[in-house]
């Protein structure tokens, strides 16, 4: 496998965990994705970010979010 494929699989896996974190549907959460650049944030930290474990990584996630103008609990599904 090669460090390309290796690191988009890295990166799909973390937008799940941060998905299911927020409790969102993929549709929901697409639009998440792309307003906080949250695809090019992990590849772009990815040397750093993937030697830490899945819950240090989204919550990082989430804070660059807020540090972004994001209201997290606004993202998240009530109920």
């Amino acid at each position: 496998m090669s460090a390309a494929q290796t690191m988009a699989i890295w990166m799909f896996y973390m937008l799940s965990l941060l998905k299911r974190r927020l409790g969102l549907t993929w549709d929901e959460f697409d639009g998440i994705r792309r307003e906080y650049g949250l695809s090019t944030f992990l590849l772009e930290h990815y040397e750093l970010l993937h030697y830490y474990d899945n819950d240090y990584v989204v919550d990082d996630t989430l804070r660059y979010i807020r540090e972004q103008g994001g209201d997290v609990l606004e993202l998240q599904r009530v109920g």
